[in-house]
């Protein structure tokens, strides 16, 4: 039973739903496991929570 936690920005619900297939397919195909069998959680981070090279992301844009 894989779970798959994936941090993000905020996308739209179209975009997670591509993200969700192609996470799974890709699931299923390494572990060879069937679809059912797999979770995947998003979890949307707003840019101003997120930082890299010590800038907060919000800011370097």
């Amino acid at each position: 039973m894989p779970i798959i936690h994936v941090y993000g920005f905020e996308r739209p619900v179209e975009k997670k739903r591509q993200i969700v297939r192609s996470i799974t397919e890709a699931t299923c195909e390494a572990y060879d496991v069937p679809p059912e069998t797999v979770t995947v959680y998003i979890f949307d981070v707003p840019k101003e929570n997120a930082a890299h090279s010590g800038e907060l992301v919000h800011d370097t844009e």
